[in-house]
């Protein structure tokens, strides 16, 4: 079993940087759609919703790469060697813990987005729905504290609200950018 306490294996670095090229450059292609799409004069808000939560919830995959502890149903050499990696990962691309791609909340709005809706709607019995994509300030979810909005996009402020739940996405854009750049760098260096 894995006993190395260092992180990566050398020859296995590659495979973690090509995914998390990918990853990234998924993200990144998201937000410049998103990005496009504010200069058209007749957008769907599905369609410019849709494209920041394509890119955040990359950027949430992408987060698992740098803080992951495992599965309790793991046997310990497999968790160990899981948050050796995630230590070895955020060295290498110069993460921590402030870095706007740790929050979980991010990670986990994503990978149970269905369970969020279930539990949101098994639990709300009173007040106004909105299913459809609000494209309006973020701050309306206080002022109207009946509200509750499935998605909501407030494009001044840089925020994808869902479920209620508020995710400012310019730091996480950056970083996403940042890392990109630095797994291309990596690629080219390994060539």
């Amino acid at each position: 079993m894995y006993e190395n306490k260092v992180g990566i294996q050398p020859m296995h670095q590659i495979f973690y940087y090509y995914s998390i090229l990918y990853t990234t450059e998924c993200s990144v292609r998201a937000f410049g759609f998103y990005e496009y799409l504010l200069t058209q004069t007749d957008v769907d808000k599905i369609q410019l919703v849709g494209a920041v939560q394509e890119a955040i919830g990359h950027a949430g995959a992408l987060a698992f790469y740098f803080w992951n502890k495992g599965s309790s149903r793991q046997p310990k050499e497999i968790k160990e060697y899981i948050k050796q990696r995630s230590e070895f990962l955020k060295n290498e691309f110069k993460l921590d813990d402030t870095s706007a791609l740790k929050n979980r909340s991010l990670r986990n709005t994503f990978e149970h987005f269905d369970e969020k809706i279930d539990i949101g709607l098994l639990n709300t019995i009173a007040g106004t729905f909105y299913p459809m994509p609000v494209i309006q300030s973020h701050l309306i979810i206080e002022e109207e504290q009946v509200g509750k909005y499935f998605k909501l996009l407030d494009i001044e402020e840089k925020c994808l609200v869902l479920l209620n739940e508020k995710f400012f996405f310019e730091d996480i854009q950056k970083e996403v950018e940042r890392i990109y750049t630095i797994a291309k760098n990596k690629l080219a260096e390994n060539g």
